[in-house]
């Protein structure tokens, strides 16, 4: 973690850079939030701890800040969360149940490039840290906990077009994927999501 918060200040200090208009250079931020598919599941290490599972429905948001290394090319950090939407399947040596009063999300901190093409469309990568957040929303609070930060990493591609001199909106096609263990070496949970976003950049 304390890397990849070296890395993030040295991206800020690229984003005060003066940007021409219709460019890809200087400061750079962008906002996506978009929908999708995510597929999470948790394996217990003894028989004692159950085995989780949530498939279907689920949202993310996306905040990338940096700024430009090269042409029509920025180093950022990236921040993201996936949240599921689904019910969770519980199965253990008692039985296997489904429950909505569980949810599960996923979140993202890492560092980037993304890449502009000449016709605005874009491809972005980055790696770094995952962990993962298992809430009860119930009353009976038998199923919460989180896990230690993991590897993760996310992929995207995508088309922009300007709507001012350093505006632009997007929709782009975005992966994610993250695994880490139990905080108290309980299991082993990973998750890969498949989302469509759309985008709101200054750059």
């Amino acid at each position: 973690m304390k890397k990849i918060l070296i890395l993030i200040s040295m991206v800020a200090t690229l984003c005060f850079a003066e940007s021409a208009p219709h460019t890809h250079d200087g400061f750079f931020l962008n906002l996506a939030l978009g929908f999708g598919y995510q597929s999470f599941e948790y394996s217990g290490n003894t028989a004692l701890v159950p085995d989780l599972e949530a498939k279907g429905v689920a949202s993310e948001f996306d905040i990338k800040l940096g700024g430009r290394i090269a042409p029509n090319t920025l180093l950022h950090a990236t921040l993201a969360g996936v949240s599921n939407g689904e019910d969770l399947e519980v199965s253990s040596t008692r039985g296997s149940y489904s429950t909505s009063e569980k949810s599960e999300s996923m979140s993202f901190l890492g560092i980037g490039l993304t890449y502009y093409l000449p016709i605005n469309v874009f491809l972005s990568g980055s790696i770094g840290l995952a962990s993962f957040n298992l809430q009860d929303n119930g009353d009976d609070g038998n199923i919460e906990g989180s896990t230690e930060e993991g590897l993760g990493f996310q992929v995207a591609v995508g088309k922009e077009w300007w709507v001012s001199d350093n505006w632009g909106l997007g929709v782009s096609a975005a992966f994610t994927y993250g695994s880490a263990e139990d905080k108290h070496d309980a299991g082993d949970a990973s998750a890969y999501g498949i989302n469509i976003m759309f985008s709101a950049t200054f750059n």
